[in-house]
């Protein structure tokens, strides 16, 4: 094991699917849970996320060789290496693309923290020189809540949402980690395979 990072061997298999992410406080999970019942009472189609599983992706690599995860996981810990802690702030609803044509429901953050927006950027060019292709879109970070499944009355469900809003609530993200995701029938399973901590 690498030295700074905490590390759970991954199920051996050839590939795995892997993302890096910032996870975010039980309370702020516990809202979420709230809203998304409050939501689950209109007709729209959606794949509520579960709270257990809802996290600030910082970089989704999908299915990855599993030889390459030890080279992921030395990336993530020379882009957190010069980095401190810093505070994030949940603070807002909303949908991607529209309100009109919502494929993603999300909570988002009020602000994008100067220290997010550095670390985001450490860990694309670290990870572009073992390989791995940068995301082409702006970085626009957001806790995804629900994904529509179906237009019909999809509309109605994302402007509930943007109207009520998510009530303001800070955190300190002290750590990234490297996880991996199995999917199965009854929803993806989580599993970190490195923890990175921040400088405190």
């Amino acid at each position: 094991m690498s030295e700074g990072i905490e590390t759970a061997e991954p199920k051996t298999k050839d590939a795995i699917r892997a993302f890096i992410c910032i996870e975010v406080p039980e309370t702020i999970k516990q809202r979420i849970a709230l809203l998304q019942q409050d939501l689950r009472r209109s007709a729209a189609q959606v794949s509520w996320v579960k709270p257990s599983n809802i996290h600030l992706t910082l970089k989704f690599l999908g299915d990855v060789p599993a030889s390459s995860v030890e080279a992921i996981q030395l990336a993530v810990k020379r882009a957190a290496s010069s980095m401190q802690g810093f505070e994030i702030e949940v603070g807002s609803a909303g949908c991607f693309p529209t309100s009109r044509n919502p494929r993603v429901l999300w909570v988002g953050l009020t602000n994008l923290p100067e220290s997010l927006k550095q670390l985001h950027a450490s860990i694309e060019a670290e990870l572009a020189r073992e390989g791995f292709p940068r995301e082409p879109k702006r970085f626009s970070p957001h806790l995804t809540i629900g994904r529509v499944r179906a237009p019909k009355g999809a509309g109605p469900v994302a402007e509930d949402l943007t109207r009520r809003g998510f009530e303001p609530e800070r955190f300190q993200a002290r750590e990234i980690i490297v996880m991996c995701s199995d999917l199965n029938p009854k929803g993806s399973i989580y599993t970190p395979m490195a923890t990175i901590p921040l400088k405190d």
